[in-house]
């Protein structure tokens, strides 16, 4: 199991998902404060880009002195599916990458998203639709598709490559878990 750094108070794992090629490490090396750590190796087989994760991406955002995001970034091949259990323990919030124009099924979906999260209600997450500019993607559609499987979790098109479109999916995991925790105080008051 992957911990936190001993010199944050606060450390808060955001977990970033999907398919090859749907933007991963991108999106990680695009937030990142720190110099990423980043498992792309040469593909072995024909996956449509020349590079693959193998292993976990990883790279830091701090929100104050003590309080830190580590953004892990995991395969999105199913062959390396023994990396996710390494990381999907203690996780604090979920980015679901799908690339437009290459989109799994609804039921492949919930199949990779109930793989790292167990309580909706306590972990966020939040889709990102990737190379919109290729290829034009029905968001709507595809949110009742999904809600229709019991995925009920705000869609944006985005592009990895862009802080400020990056920053978006991060703003609306941290707003979505403040509501999960200030829900969790007035229930217990």
């Amino acid at each position: 199991m992957l911990t936190q750094p001993e010199e944050i108070a606060v450390y808060r794992k955001l977990v970033v998902i999907g398919d090859v090629g749907a933007g991963k490490s991108t999106m990680i090396r695009t937030l990142s404060e720190i110099e990423t750590v980043d498992t792309d190796v040469a593909s072995s087989k024909n996956i449509g880009k020349p590079l693959t994760t193998v292993g976990i991406d990883y790279g830091r955002i701090s929100l104050g002195e003590d309080d830190a995001i580590g953004l892990y970034g995991v395969p999105g091949q199913k062959r390396y599916s023994f990396i996710w259990d390494m990381v999907k323990e203690d996780i604090w919030g979920c980015v679901l990458l799908l690339k437009s124009g290459q989109m799994p099924s609804p039921e492949k979906i919930l199949e990779l998203v109930n793989i790292f999260i167990d309580d909706p209600n306590k972990t966020p997450l939040v889709i990102g639709l990737t190379h919109t500019d290729i290829q034009d993607a029905n968001i709507g559609g595809l949110h009742a598709a999904l809600k229709a499987k019991g995925i009920n979790a705000p869609i944006y098109s985005v592009d990895a490559r862009k802080k400020q479109s990056s920053t978006l999916l991060l703003h609306t995991v941290l707003s979505m878990q403040n509501a999960f925790e200030y829900s969790q105080k007035q229930t217990l008051s």
